[in-house]
């Protein structure tokens, strides 16, 4: 008898210690994700990847998709680099930091102005001055963008601007978001394993306190391990959707 307990107390720790071991590499992980700034180009995610300590850095897209991207940086202004050609990016007008205008002009010489709209947009005009808006964008199986408008440059302006600022890099995902699907998840985890957890979030119900003694039915259990594995499910969907 002895054995057996001690086997179930060593059994707990080890459950305890790798439930740890788990929320600390959680931590690590979202401590590593969260701290990075990104933006997109054609739909991909970029984030930094290296810096090369002379002015320039370089961008890669998530998992690998599209081309490398670099961002040179002199006192002319900068320039962003994709696939071998240069789009430069440089300031227009008395604006600066976020308030702060520029004109991009494209290798085969066309000139767009980039005018910021909040603290991390843009909207882009062409050489007579009228308003760019960006078209439908397709991918095939391949990964070949497709656009609505044949005209459209393929890096749109208001892209290659913010490309070019770390300051106009957003935030990699919401942590928020991320410590709100962790939460549920625990919680609807223990809703559906541990009837101890059950029992007390049965107790502390108000519409119990009505009641002397009061006893769950197996109705409620059933429900309990039913809305935890709906609860499980809804966290992974606000992990997927938003967190990242």
């Amino acid at each position: 008898m002895r054995t057996e307990g001690k086997g179930m107390s060593w059994r707990k720790i080890g459950v305890l210690l790798a439930l740890a071991a788990l929320l600390v590499l959680m931590a690590v992980w979202a401590q590593s994700y969260y701290s990075k700034k990104v933006f997109h180009m054609e739909d991909i995610k970029y984030a930094k990847y290296a810096d090369s300590g002379n002015g320039t850095v370089e961008y890669r897209g998530s998992f690998g998709r599209g081309e490398p991207i670099y961002v040179h940086a002199d006192e002319e202004g900068k320039r962003v680099e994709i696939a071998g050609e240069i789009y430069e990016i440089r300031a227009y007008g008395n604006g600066s930091g976020h308030s702060a205008s520029y004109e991009v002009t494209y290798p085969d010489g066309k000139v767009y102005r980039v005018e910021p709209f909040g603290d991390r947009s843009f909207l882009a005009y062409d050489e007579k001055g009228e308003m760019v808006i960006p078209g439908m964008r397709f991918m095939d199986g391949s990964g070949q963008v497709y656009r609505s408008d044949p005209d459209e440059p393929r890096y749109f302006p208001t892209e290659l601007a913010k490309a070019a600022d770390e300051r106009f890099h957003d935030p990699n995902g919401s942590i928020g978001f991320f410590l709100l699907a962790l939460g549920l998840g625990i919680m609807n985890w223990c809703f559906f394993k541990y009837e101890p957890f059950q029992r007390f979030m049965f107790h502390i119900s108000p519409s119990n306190w009505l009641y002397d003694n009061p006893e769950p039915s197996d109705f409620y259990f059933f429900m309990c391990k039913a809305g935890g594995i709906f609860g499980m499910g809804f966290s992974l969907w606000i992990f997927f959707a938003h967190a990242l």
